[in-house]
């Protein structure tokens, strides 16, 4: 549980907070006899400016909110002073089930009511360095999601089955979106805090699931792949490079009705990558070299292919904040 409570706490306080957010917040109290400051990561039902949170008594933080004490709360990623109270009587703990929407039984014998008047936010402090931002986490991030299907597809070469190969490598390329558009909703969040992590994710993922599939479709056809008519070819390509800029453009589109150009700005980011890997990977591939040589030779592609599209996007990713900034401009009459 402390490991659960660590990532959740990192969580919280992160850019990705949203995962949770909604339904978990972070009591940041302080000790009264330690004077430290303990961070609880806590589910809580609101109302208005209230908060409602029931505890096990055997966790003894609560015992700090006995009286009642100022508090802060972490709530959907702000940081809100607060006072909070703290009560084991079984009357305020059966509110408070009733409340939260828990059956009455559930900690009726051992549980503690803790109530949160939540006030004041604290200021957010102003972003900066948008591409630097972008650049260092999303290349981190494609390092590390292009590794899987880099040794995916290494170990399967050898497999007899065509088809085998093609959905292990999907797989992969699923993973990889998935760890992308983690590191992506990381960074966009310091810019444009509305995006939410989950659809984002989602969106990467799904994109790499279709550029994946149609990168696996030579693997199944082989030399037939060369028999498709030029449109065909034309058409899988286009896919392609759109498929992962289309999807995560409808979960901007709602807000930025102007960022129909992030499509065209992803794909070119990728084919150009594209270019990167194949000039950096062609030349050190051989027929019959060691699996683990393989798998080094697309982690190196990978690499150059990941700073590659960081540093595209990212210019991307500072116009799309701009024009965000330039839609909440305020019009003055002439």
């Amino acid at each position: 549980m402390r490991v659960v409570n660590a990532v959740v706490r990192w969580l919280l306080l992160s850019p990705l907070h949203d995962l949770l957010s909604r339904g978990v917040a972070l009591l940041l109290i302080t000790g009264r006899r330690t004077g430290r400051t303990i961070a609880v990561p806590v589910q809580y039902a609101e109302d208005g400016d209230v908060l409602t949170i029931v505890s096990r008594r055997e966790r003894l933080w609560w015992r700090n909110l006995v009286g009642g004490t100022s508090v802060r709360v972490v709530l959907r990623g702000r940081v809100h002073e607060a006072y909070g109270s703290a009560s084991p009587d079984a009357g305020a703990v059966r509110a408070a089930l009733t409340q939260i929407g828990q059956p009455p039984a559930r900690f009726l014998d051992d549980g503690v009511a803790v109530t949160m008047v939540v006030g004041r936010a604290e200021p957010r402090p102003a972003p900066g360095g948008l591409w630097r931002r972008w650049f260092t986490v999303v290349t981190l991030g494609e390092l590390a999601g292009f590794a899987i299907p880099a040794v995916v597809a290494a170990s399967v070469a050898s497999a007899g089955s065509a088809l085998l190969q093609a959905l292990a490598i999907v797989a992969a390329g699923v993973a990889e979106g998935t760890i992308l558009g983690l590191a992506q909703a990381y960074a966009l969040r310091s810019a444009l805090p509305w995006v939410p992590t989950t659809a984002w994710v989602r969106a990467t993922a799904g994109g790499a699931a279709i550029s994946w599939t149609i990168g696996a479709v030579p693997v199944v056809l082989g030399d037939r792949f060369l028999d498709l008519p030029p449109l065909g070819l034309i058409v899988l390509g286009v896919a392609l490079l759109t498929a992962m800029g289309g999807l995560q453009w409808r979960v901007l589109a709602g807000r930025l009705p102007r960022s129909g150009w992030w499509v065209a700005a992803t794909a070119g980011a990728w084919l150009t990558a594209l270019g990167v890997f194949l000039a950096v990977t062609t030349p050190l591939w051989r027929e019959g070299r060691p699996g683990w040589l393989i798998s080094a030779i697309g982690v190196l592609g990978g690499g150059a292919m990941a700073v590659t599209v960081a540093a595209l996007t990212g210019l991307a990713f500072t116009r799309l904040a701009a024009s965000e900034h330039e839609d909440r401009a305020p019009v003055h009459a002439a």
